[in-house]
């Protein structure tokens, strides 16, 4: 599965460029998914969202070695630690947190997963926990025990009108917040004008001051269309029904492994870094980049990092996960000098990193 450029027309009028994954239509004509669906893809690389379309799930057959068909989770094992991909909304993010907290496991934290397609499955959240306490039952069995029933494909699935209405219920809400938030900033704009002209608000019989009041009411009033607006967006971007994506292949984490056994072997990663990098990181170039730098220094003082406060000869560098910048690398020159010993992480995870690095010392 892969992902392409697509102009994405209504009939005759074009609604924007965006990139796409394309996946099998049951012909085997290739097709571009948006907004949850997948359309033929036309002549020019564009699709026609007001024609043809299919459910994702129904676009191919599973791969050998899949997945269950029926569940929408995968585990990702590490040392000391595991990683629940869930694919679903955020209820069901949350709901599966609960469940793993009520059966003796310490959810660490979650988020949304960056990583790439995992034993089939195309994932849209990741739960990070502790095993150790799941040790009297392989890890697989224990998650699947908790899960049961949870997340599991819909026995019977939405109509395609009905679920083609929900995702044009949803643009439309959101096409009406844009468009109230715009309307706000022009009252915004507006209203600053009005008050930095050089004018007596008493002038021709207070005009000046009714108008002032008038734009802050209409401010007032488009601020409050806007938070309506997004809000039924909101609500129906949750209850928009989640359909089957077709598998992909390939493991990320062999191939991150790969990588540092090929390209970075002086650098040695702790803990469940393979696994962070595999899940939390979109783009990986930055963390290459700044650890490929790290590799190369010849010395305890890498450029462009600081010393970690509280966890001796520790360095920290702020990276970015291919979202945003809350991406840590932790390094140590190795006790032979030869080479470094890195923990990648998140900022929230800093001051349990930051107990554990000590711990190391």
């Amino acid at each position: 599965m892969t992902a392409i450029s697509v102009s994405i027309y209504d009939g005759a009028q074009l609604l924007e460029r965006r990139d796409c994954r394309t996946t099998l239509l049951p012909d085997q004509r290739t097709a571009a998914i948006w907004r949850g669906l997948a359309y033929p893809l036309l002549e020019g690389e564009r699709i026609d969202v007001s024609g043809e379309a299919v459910v994702p799930g129904a676009a191919s057959p599973p791969a050998a070695g899949a997945s269950r068909p029926d569940a929408r989770f995968a585990v990702v094992e590490g040392v000391g630690e595991a990683y629940l991909l869930i694919q679903g909304s955020v209820i069901d993010r949350e709901q599966a947190a609960a469940r793993l907290a009520a059966g003796g496991l310490t959810v660490l934290r979650h988020g949304r997963y960056l990583g790439d397609v995992v034993d089939g499955l195309s994932a849209d959240w990741f739960i990070r926990f502790q095993t150790q306490s799941a040790a009297r039952q392989p890890l697989a069995d224990h998650i699947r025990t908790l899960l049961d029933g949870l997340l599991r494909l819909a026995e019977t699935p939405a109509s395609m009108a009905e679920l083609r209405l929900r995702l044009v219920e949803g643009e439309l809400a959101q096409a009406k917040a844009a468009a109230a938030s715009l309307k706000a900033e022009v009252a915004r704009l507006r209203l600053a004008l009005a008050e930095q002209a050089s004018v007596p608000i008493q002038d021709d019989g207070g005009e000046v001051a009714d108008r002032l009041r008038a734009e802050l009411d209409d401010l007032q009033k488009a601020l409050a269309e806007e938070a309506k607006h997004r809000v039924a967006a909101e609500e129906l971007a949750l209850e928009v029904p989640r359909s089957p994506r077709p598998p992909g292949g390939g493991r990320l984490k062999d191939e991150v492994a790969a990588v540092f056994a090929g390209l970075l072997p002086r650098i040695r990663l702790l803990r469940s870094s393979l696994d962070v990098i595999a899940v939390e990181f979109s783009d990986r170039r930055f963390l290459y980049g700044a650890l490929a730098e790290l590799a190369d220094g010849t010395t305890g003082t890498p450029p462009n990092w600081k010393k970690v406060k509280g966890a001796d000869r520790w360095w920290e560098r702020h990276i970015s996960n291919g979202q945003d910048d809350t991406g840590r690398i932790y390094a140590r020159l190795a006790a032979e000098g030869r080479g470094w010993v890195v923990l990648v992480s998140h900022k929230s995870e800093q001051p349990r990193d930051i107990i554990w690095l000590r711990s190391c010392a």
